[in-house]
């Protein structure tokens, strides 16, 4: 509130920190009896004068500060900005200015449930609530059309009053924004990339609108060692999906990312399409780049050979059991009804089971696993809801029940190993090799089982495993001698267990041939004249951990054995060190944690 005295003068009735307009610009707001204290007048709009005083100091101005009682400059062309700063840092300043202040919450992780509480300035800007809402978009997927639900912009406006929705297609302008950052980002982390770039590829046939996409993922490791992958292209690809189309879309997808010269390997699923794709690539891209001129150009998915080795093994021996037992999955949970029906009675068959029905995807053998080892827990429960209801027809016969009981048993270990293959943050290669030579003295095995259809199971996959894992062992073998854990020493140990005594030297020396090939052709490259041909035979060292538990002891034995004539410098308390680490056993770990070292279920 303001009077008005006789001169029309505005006089404050109250205590205010915002100058008050005068007619006079030299009339002075505040009096003093100090005679070295100037007024302060109209001509100091700033809000900073609230905390300082004029005064003149000899023959100049000065800003005392009425908190710490600091002088600085005060003089007409000295501005505020060094007032401003001085306040944010003044030691006895107790008042603040809560006038542009929030209590917030704050979280490290988006994850966390509980915030942290902060007072904090707060300043809104359209530009970053453009950002954020776009990139929710793109997180969640939500339509475009989005912005422009009446309901979403009256939350929008009720949360900031400030923001602004964009339309529709400035909002989508927004997302091409964020995806041309995001490309860059990605291009220059691969332009820093000093090493050879790997490439995965799959398509994949959207539901709602049966169109094929292809997808593009590179991985390499980064200049501080680290696995990267990225998604690279993620694109339309017309029909028919012949070899020759899905070839010019790889092609396009390589070379727009300029990676023609960089390419390792190229790695797809198991099937004729792809491989006489990878045939036509194989002729595009320069000779000389490829990885040993090509040998390991077209690898193929590790997870998907699994998968086909153990498809094959069931459709052999329980094709009709499976059948039947995922119609019975698919009929107990047809219906809320029934899923109802099916979990009454199971509360009184089996009330230690708590786990519900799962229905397999046909292309995941693992989830045909859990469909199987779910629904065996339950075999009384189907046995007597066949009794009760008419409509539940070819039930699985004891027949079923028995077989698949005894493969699931047989088959845990294919799970474990699939689930290992399926990480993302740390499945590397020196992983594979021991786990991959695991299977396949599991499967061996199993030949001598009393029950025929798990012999006749194990033929069948033994048959697919040799087909399929010849080329991968090399490269697996290779990763597994770089790992100074390992060497030769896990090599010699596995293949003694898989091959005969001919076939054991053949393959020790496939390995051991084609690390100093890959030594050799990376030493050309770098400008090194010496090979490893000219150098003495590789160190077969030893090892700290085996991956497979079942296989610790023996090897720790193995090791013990071939400690003199192989071990070389190795000396006895490290080897003593390392074989302790072995008696102790293995730590369990989580593949997509992150977590160094050798993981097992």
């Amino acid at each position: 509130m303001t009077s008005k005295n006789e001169n029309n003068a505005s006089v404050p009735t109250s205590a205010s920190n915002t100058p008050i307009a005068i007619d006079d610009d030299e009339s002075p707001l505040e009096t003093n009896s100090d005679p070295s204290l100037l007024p302060i007048t109209s001509r100091h709009t700033s809000a900073v004068w609230s905390d300082f005083k004029r005064k003149r100091v000899g023959d100049v101005i000065k800003a005392e500060c009425n908190h710490c009682s600091k002088l600085l400059a005060g003089g007409s062309k000295a501005g505020t900005t060094h007032l401003k700063d001085h306040i944010k840092i003044c030691p006895k300043r107790v008042c603040q200015d809560l006038r542009q202040t929030r209590m917030f919450g704050t979280k490290k992780n988006l994850n966390d449930k509980n915030d942290t509480m902060t007072l904090a300035p707060y300043e809104f800007h359209q530009e970053d609530g453009r950002r954020d809402l776009a990139e929710m978009i793109i997180l969640h997927e939500y339509p475009i059309s989005m912005v422009e639900h009446i309901g979403f912009r009256k939350y929008s406006k009720t949360l900031q009053p400030g923001f602004k929705v964009p339309s529709r297609n400035t909002t989508r302008k927004d997302i091409m924004k964020r995806y041309e950052l995001e490309k860059e980002n990605v291009a220059t982390l691969l332009r820093k990339a000093k090493g050879k770039i790997a490439l995965t590829t799959d398509m994949w046939t959207a539901d709602n609108q049966r169109k094929g996409y292809m997808a593009v993922t590179s991985h390499f490791i980064d200049n501080t060692w680290k696995l990267q992958s990225r998604i690279i292209r993620f694109l339309y690809v017309p029909a028919p999906h012949t070899a020759e189309v899905l070839a010019d879309a790889l092609k396009e997808s390589i070379q727009s990312w300029n990676l023609d010269l960089r390419l390792s390997s190229i790695t797809v699923d198991n099937c004729s399409t792809n491989d006489a794709m990878m045939e036509i690539l194989k002729g595009v891209f320069p000779y000389g780049s490829l990885l040993l001129r090509g040998d390991f150009f077209h690898m193929r998915c590790c997870a998907h050979i699994l998968n086909l080795i153990v498809q094959d093994g069931l459709s052999v021996v329980v094709s009709n059991g499976v059948q039947r037992i995922r119609d019975s999955v698919v009929f107990w949970t047809a219906s809320d009804k029934r899923v109802q029906r099916f979990e009454q009675v199971a509360k009184q068959i089996t009330p230690e089971c708590s786990r519900k029905l799962a229905l397999d995807c046909k292309t995941r053998w693992n989830s045909t696993y859990e469909m199987l080892s779910i629904a065996t827990s339950y075999k009384e429960v189907f046995v007597v809801l066949s009794a009760r209801n008419n409509l539940y027809k070819n039930p699985p016969t004891p027949e079923d029940w028995e077989k698949v009981e005894k493969i699931c048993e047989h088959l845990e270990v294919f799970s474990k190993t699939t689930l290992n293959f399926s990480g993302t943050n740390y499945p590397t290669a020196n992983l594979y090799f021991p786990k991959i030579c695991a299977l396949r003295i599991a499967i061996s095995g199993w030949l001598l089982s009393p029950h025929d259809y798990v012999r006749k199971m194990a033929d069948i996959m033994l048959q697919k495993y040799n087909k399929y894992w010849a080329s991968v062992n090399g490269l697996m073998g290779v990763a597994t001698i770089l790992d100074p854990r390992y060497k030769m020493a896990l090599i010699r140990f596995y293949f003694a267990k898989n091959f005969d005594e001919h076939d054991f030297e053949i393959e020790v020396s496939r390995i051991s041939d084609l690390l100093r090939r890959l030594v050799d052709e990376y030493g050309s490259k770098m400008g090194k004249t010496q090979g490893s041909s000219n150098q003495q035979a590789f160190d077969l060292g030893s090892s700290s951990k085996s991956n497979e538990e079942t296989f610790m002891q023996e090897f720790a034995e193995f090791l013990q054995q071939d400690k003199d004539s192989n071990c070389g410098e190795f000396k006895d308390d490290e080897y003593a060190k390392l074989v302790g680490e072995l008696e102790e056993g293995f730590e369990t770990c989580d593949i997509d944690s992150g977590t160094s070292g050798l993981c097992t279920e």
